[in-house]
């Protein structure tokens, strides 16, 4: 596929991973996963033609948020990034003031999320 877009996912999680991976390949997404944030930062800092990230909020010592961070500390601009919580904690309002896109509360409709990423990234 000519115009692939690509994908990072972050979650500790390594079931939903591989069912992400295999639902976003499937779509015609490349996917790339990472187990950590500290994984994810270095696939990053190595793929810089990156679209979009999803990253799960709770990830043991470095959280969704802590990533987001140092996304936004090492670069200028970011790809649309999405945290995936089952928490109420924070609103999409306040986690797009931290410099989010958008709020996933799990459990979430997967083609659901499908439709939110082809809006923002203005696929047809």
């Amino acid at each position: 596929m000519e115009n692939t877009r690509t994908i990072l996912i972050v979650d500790d999680e390594n079931d939903l991973l591989e069912m992400y991976k295999e639902f976003f390949e499937f779509e015609g997404f490349k996917v790339l996963t990472a187990a950590s944030a500290n994984e994810a930062i270095k696939i990053y800092r190595d793929n810089s033609l990156i679209d979009l990230i999803i990253s799960d909020s709770n990830m043991g010592a470095v959280s969704g948020l802590d990533f987001l961070k140092m996304l936004k500390d090492n670069n200028n601009e970011i790809p649309p990034f999405y945290l995936a919580t089952g928490a109420f904690d924070y609103t999409e309002i306040e986690i797009q003031k931290r410099g989010a896109t958008r709020l996933i509360l799990k459990p979430f409709d997967i083609d659901d999320i499908l439709e939110k990423i082809k809006l923002d990234l203005k696929i047809k």
